[in-house]
């Protein structure tokens, strides 16, 4: 008697399925690893500053801040978990200006992008807030990467590709 081949559902898998492997963002989280705190930390503390230095107004929906007061606080909380007090040379302006940068503009994407998708907000106002983020997140990522004025912002600086197989190889740092 012949040997009847089994269908393609009743075959058995040669080797397992392979498992999705689920991992958490925040080993690998930039801000975390400047600061020890997760960029969910930074939003709820910017969200706290912008609460405890602002008052209500005649507007029931939009009180005002005194802003500069809640900066000024957060670049005290920056310096106190970014700026390491030791370890190796870094320079002080350029990192507090890379995590203030980098907090403020989570914290702007991430809140004008709440505002858009609220349903108790009127939709032309939800609109109006998607393309002003959109807007922003446009012009912030053509600041990253268009280097047309580096010349002019920093004059004197030198320029060459650090890839560049003949590149000199300089000695300060």
């Amino acid at each position: 008697m012949a040997k009847v081949k089994p269908k393609r559902s009743e075959r058995k898998p040669k080797r397992k399925a392979r498992e999705i492997v689920k991992r958490k963002p925040s080993s690998g989280s930039w801000i975390e690893a400047m600061t020890g705190q997760d960029a969910k930390w930074w939003v709820a503390e910017v969200q706290g500053l912008i609460t405890k230095h602002s008052r209500p107004t005649k507007n029931p929906w939009h009180g005002t801040t005194k802003t500069s007061m809640a900066m000024a606080e957060l670049i005290t909380l920056v310096q106190k978990h970014g700026m390491p007090k030791k370890g190796p040379a870094y320079d002080g302006n350029m990192r507090m200006a890379s995590i203030l940068s980098f907090i403020l503009a989570t914290w702007y994407l991430r809140l004008h992008r709440a505002k858009s998708y609220d349903p108790r907000r009127p939709v032309r106002h939800r609109q109006a807030a998607y393309w002003s983020r959109l807007g922003y997140a446009t012009a912030l990522f053509m600041a990253i990467v268009d280097e047309s004025k580096d010349v002019e912002m920093f004059p004197g600086q030198n320029w060459e590709s650090p890839w560049d197989p003949t590149t000199t190889d300089g000695y300060f740092v």
